[in-house]
């Protein structure tokens, strides 16, 4: 435990969790009702005052009191914590901050990110919340600033971001100024609901009100506007939402087209789901197309008619047509004209369009490069054409597909305007099996994989991919050649194999090494082949000693933090803690870590003497007992003893833990009003005329003034002379 001299009486309302870095905010509710359930909210008790927050970065312990409010507290004060704002909205910009990521998340804006000021002064003024890959920015102004400083901040953030939008914080005075820019503004701010806060933003307009909503009823318009109920009624110029009864309308009437009713051009796919693929086409005027996953991608140049459609008019103001399949719109001919089927030429032109991206896309790959699109397009397509990016997707899956192992993803050579990923590499990925909402973490990692093993997949001698055992090469002709000869394919098949594997050694990836050295001693042939195999295996057995080394460094530090930690942790805390430290002792050998193992042993017996601990409403039954016994002993102006307790009350005092007489102690004196000294002054140590060695550390939980070391014995004589002559 820290040691009396450590403690510190500093509140605060709110904490970060997990480490001192964290955006993860936390509030402790100031009703003692409250913190039961917020320790069921926060089982591992692993609070700081976050550097986010403006604070110190140390640990915070709950404290939960009856008779005021409960509060954060420093573990220790070895550090001036110079942290200014405590209460319970301290944290609520890291609150606002990850309420919107989530929020734009749910509105399908994958990767929103909340951004603070990295400087401690600074840290709460405000909050950006980047998304459509950095294109977009959400802007939260809690601290005030001037008109002017406002508005150039508005102007260089408007020439960096293609969208903006402003949130005015409940002390920012700069509302005002964006209704007259725009006829509203938005407003934030939070409110403590439980164990929580919960965002709320507001619409401001000209005469002052303001009407606040919860956030997850806002809506992200299409052109990156945050809209509120209020702000949607007022678009639609519409009353306030409708009764129960005006919601029971009929349902929207649904309209039959009959498949020679209309001609759907230029089809566009803007989106595709496991159910149904979602175009943009063309029908005197532009509607949206929605036919089932099961159906092929449509050409953007080619005439389809529906078949078993429906339209509708969606709440966006385009057509919606849904329809179970098209087929190829007729051409009509003149009477004399003979009849050619045009979906011939079409297939034709398809399939050459197809087989030319595919050679480009090889040789990139035989080059080790990538390519443009403006590249790619020179190369595959006629100068008119201009494709779209369903286009580029339905072309690239006929490529990738099917997909077999080994296969690389040759989309992956194809690189966007940024030098990234493509802008559709996401959805090839998804249509080949990849899950859905993969991060950009992910999709870069796989982007970089897929570069690497189609750069070793193809070899500079050959037009076709090297052989892999799992993918035997098909040769067209049966004939048998020089280089089908089952040596040369040994060899063909070793390079690749080599290849990827020196990849993935640059790239650390054991495991990957791991797997592709047991193919290739199954391949390796000549003394060269395999001493380079038996280098490869001998890098993997010293990864393999350097993992085990590092499990016994994590061993290690995981023992040492229960010597450092474990007299203050929570029973829950410190079984997770031996659990995973027993998980990693049992994956070293028996002779190593035996000093850990011992260390594992002795907080295990430790663990289940906290176990066998009095519970709360067994404290309490004992502090009962002890402020009888001590309000006789102030009556017979005396002091008493653990010893003298137990045989007065009873009970096992003497027996029980410092931290339980502590407990009882401030159970107690839970009842004393402040005005009056602690009964516990009574308690004195054994054999001496001073105050118990808890004494000091009572005052502290009772959040009373606790004197420096050397003033306490005074002032423990001073409560000592209060009780004796308040008799």
């Amino acid at each position: 435990m820290p040691s009396l001299e450590e403690e510190d009486t500093r509140k605060v309302q709110t904490a970060v969790s997990g480490h001192a870095h964290s955006d993860v905010p936390v509030f402790l509710p100031t009703d003692a009702d409250d913190y039961d359930e917020f320790i069921r909210l926060h089982p591992r008790r692993a609070f700081y005052c976050g550097t986010l927050l403006g604070g110190c970065g140390n640990r915070l312990a709950p404290k939960q009191y009856r008779d005021r409010k409960c509060h954060f507290a420093h573990v220790s004060a070895a550090e001036r914590c110079r942290r200014s704002e405590r209460d319970e909205a301290s944290a609520d910009h890291l609150y606002i901050g990850r309420a919107l990521a989530t929020w734009l998340e749910g509105q399908g804006q994958r990767g929103a990110q909340p951004v603070y000021k990295s400087t401690t002064h600074e840290v709460r003024d405000v909050v950006d919340v980047l998304y459509g890959g950095g294109s977009r920015l959400l802007r939260v102004q809690l601290a005030r600033r001037s008109k002017r400083e406002w508005e150039e901040a508005d102007a260089e953030l408007r020439a960096r971001r293609s969208g903006l939008d402003w949130f005015m914080g409940p002390d920012s005075l700069l509302a005002n100024w964006q209704v007259d820019r725009q006829g509203y503004a938005l407003r934030v701010q939070c409110r403590s609901v439980g164990a929580g806060r919960e965002v709320e933003v507001g619409t401001q307009f000209p005469d002052g009100s303001v009407e606040w909503t919860r956030l997850t009823e806002c809506t992200l318009a299409p052109d990156g506007r945050v809209l509120t109920p209020r702000l949607l009624r007022a678009e639609d110029d519409t009353p306030p939402p409708p009764s129960k009864t005006e919601q029971q309308a009929p349902p929207r009437a649904v309209l039959p087209i009959p498949p020679d009713g209309v001609t759907l051009d230029d089809a566009t796919l803007v989106g595709a789901t496991e159910a149904e693929h979602l175009y943009e086409v063309s029908v005197r005027v532009t509607a949206r197309l929605a036919l089932p996953s099961r159906t092929s991608f449509l050409d953007s140049r080619g005439s389809y008619q529906p078949i078993g459609a429906t339209l509708t008019v969606g709440d966006d103001g385009l057509w919606h047509i849904a329809a179970d399949s098209v087929r190829p719109a007729e051409v009509e001919q003149a009477p004399d004209a003979p009849v050619e089927p045009p979906s011939t030429d079409a297939r034709s032109h398809h399939g050459e369009t197809v087989a030319a991206l595919r050679e480009a896309l090889e040789d990139t790959a035989r080059d080790r490069g990538m390519v443009s699109l403006a590249t790619l397009r020179r190369r595959v397509l006629p100068p008119e054409d201009e494709p779209t990016v369903g286009r580029w997707l339905n072309l690239l899956l006929q490529i990738e597909r099917p997909r077999l192992p080994g296969k690389p993803v040759l989309s992956a050579l194809i690189k966007g305007p940024d030098g990234g990923p493509a802008p559709f590499f996401r959805d090839v990925l998804e249509h080949l099996g990849w899950e859905k909402n993969l991060s950009d973490t992910n999709v870069l990692a796989i982007w970089n994989r897929e570069i690497r093993r189609a750069h070793a997949a193809y070899r500079a001698t050959t037009g076709t991919p090297a052989l892999t055992p799992q993918e035997p090469e098909r040769r067209s002709s049966s004939r048998t050649r020089p280089s089908d000869s089952p040596a040369l394919r040994r060899r063909a098949a070793y390079d690749v194999f080599m290849d990827l594997a020196r990849e993935a050694r640059r790239a650390n990836d054991f495991t990957y090494v791991e797997q592709l050295t047991v193919d290739l001693e199954a391949l390796a042939a000549s003394p060269a082949e395999q001493q380079a195999v038996h280098e490869l295996a001998d890098w993997v057995t010293d990864r393999a000693a350097e993992e085990l080394y590092q499990d016994w460094e994590r061993l290690a530090a995981l023992t040492d933090r229960l010597n450092r930690e474990g007299d203050d942790l929570h029973l829950d805390q410190l079984r997770r803690l031996l659990h995973h430290a027993e998980k990693l002792a049992q994956s070293l050998a028996p002779e190593l870590a035996t000093a850990e193992r011992r260390d594992i042993a002795r907080w295990r017996e430790h663990a289940a003497r906290l176990a066998a601990r009095p519970t709360l409403s067994e404290i309490r039954r004992c502090a009962t007992a002890v402020r009888l016994a001590l309000r006789w002993a102030a009556r017979e102006r005396r002091t008493t003893t653990w010893s003298e307790l137990t045989q007065r009350t009873g009970t096992p005092l003497a027996g029980l833990h410092p931290d339980d007489k502590v407990s009882v102690l401030v159970e107690v004196d839970r009842e004393t009003p402040e005005d009056n000294p602690p009964l516990s002054a009574l308690i004195t140590a054994h054999g001496t005329h001073r105050p118990h060695p808890l004494y000091r550390q009572v005052l502290f939980h009772l959040d009373r003034l606790a004197p420096a070391p050397e003033a306490l014995y005074t002032h423990w004589r001073t409560a000592l002379r209060r009780h004796f002559e308040g008799r």
